[in-house]
């Protein structure tokens, strides 16, 4: 049965499961997400046998057993640990398990994708549970998100942006979040409930000990499974920075969408909503255009200038509540805006004083509404079906932390 505990279950021992009860085809399944992500990963994992692989990221114990005893059999060339035996953590058996013995040991695990509705006119009816380990749980549902994700072109100059729907590099670092920080003795499983505007992402499990919904974004980082988070983190699969939350919001913002809403999470689940319909792409053309110019948005900026447009003007202590910081972190936040050209200050010598979007700001927000207006769109491209079956791109052609997918063009 499965081992419980208030900290950090999936590091305990998991009685009874032994080294046949690992699927050599999940290690080759992590070398492969290695290599596709290349410079975000731990490339030094791609290149260990199984055992030493899984010692790396500390998912298996060796404890001294009977001199005759092989209790590494099954591992092949990683068999070889003379009269050691293998302990398989939970973590180990969540990572790289197989399904039945991931149905024996952790009964709690499970994670759904159900389609509710039409998605630019995609016909869809999915509703699928899955007891299977963490990295082909990802790969499945990328490769379903990819099949159910159409994309928008906007020409900008000599670029040709491709805007998806929906961010594939938020609904990855949602998916890995509820995979990752899930409690896994609580009943339940992982749920992607998508429908014509919007994903959402549940995993079911309380917010962690002193994390708020309003404190998501500037909380430390603080992971319920460090094991799992540390093998996401080095298979390249999440932010090295341990700040998928403001990585998601990013994304959301930066591809001309609404923020992620946690507003549904609460003290049994943690909900996370990725608003999708079509993208602003007078927005993500305007973001474009700082990150070609190689003075990309950050977070913050992104966030108060996607507030500026609805409210003409704001007060210092409106920005410090929206980014939950200090007023003297918002007002050193502005002041790098002014210096930047992005905001004017009104009143500035009168207790009065607010911020509102420059004169060039609001001009180039602007220039790309009425140049994407102008444009001939061209038609939604209608992606191939994938699945585990049907394997989809590899992950290294996501669009991870560059400009909304663009290209050059003759």
């Amino acid at each position: 049965m499965l081992v419980t505990g208030a900290v950090d279950v999936t590091g305990r021992v998991v009685p009874g499961a032994s080294w046949d009860d690992l699927d050599p085809v999940e290690f080759d399944r992590l070398r492969r997400l290695v290599g596709a992500y290349r410079e975000k990963a731990d490339e030094r994992l791609a290149l260990l046998d199984d055992l030493a692989l899984a010692r790396e990221l500390g998912v298996v114990r060796t404890v001294p057993g009977d001199a005759g005893a092989d209790d590494a059999a099954g591992a092949g060339s990683a068999a070889a640990v003379g009269p050691e035996q293998v302990e398989i953590l939970l973590a180990g058996l969540l990572l790289f398990g197989r399904p039945e013995s991931l149905r024996r040991f952790a009964p709690t695990h499970e994670a759904a994708i159900q389609v509710f509705d039409r998605v630019d006119g995609l016909a869809t009816g999915t509703n699928v549970f899955l007891r299977w380990p963490l990295f082909r749980l990802v790969e499945e549902f990328l490769a379903r998100f990819r099949a159910l994700n159409p994309m928008r072109e906007v020409r900008f100059d000599l670029v040709r942006m491709r805007v998806p729907v929906y961010s594939e590099s938020a609904f990855r670092e949602a998916l890995a979040n509820a995979l990752i920080h899930r409690d896994y003795t609580a009943p339940g499983a992982v749920h992607v409930q998508w429908s014509a505007d919007q994903i959402v992402v549940s995993n079911p499990s309380g917010l962690p000990a002193g994390i708020t919904v309003e404190s998501l974004l500037t909380a430390p980082p603080s992971p319920r499974n460090p094991l799992l988070a540390d093998a996401f983190r080095r298979a390249g699969i999440v932010t090295r920075t341990g700040r998928g939350i403001s990585h998601i919001w990013r994304e959301q913002l930066r591809h001309g969408h609404a923020p992620p809403d946690h507003g549904r999470s609460g003290e049994h689940a943690v909900v996370v909503v990725l608003p999708g319909g079509r993208p602003d792409l007078g927005f993500a053309r305007f973001v474009l255009s700082h990150e070609l110019g190689g003075r990309p948005l950050s977070l913050p900026e992104l966030q108060i200038i996607t507030r500026m447009r609805r409210q003409a003007r704001m007060r210092t202590e409106d920005v410090a509540q929206m980014l939950a910081v200090s007023k003297t972190e918002a007002r050193r936040a502005l002041f790098r805006m002014v210096r930047a050209g992005l905001v004017e200050i009104q009143d500035a010598a009168t207790p009065r004083r607010s911020w509102m979007l420059s004169e060039y700001a609001e001009g180039a927000l602007r220039e790309s509404a009425e140049a994407v207006a102008a444009a001939a769109e061209s038609p939604v491209r209608e992606p191939a079906a994938a699945s585990a079956a049907n394997p989809a791109p590899s992950p290294a052609s996501a669009a991870d932390d560059k400009p909304p997918a663009a290209e050059a063009v003759s």
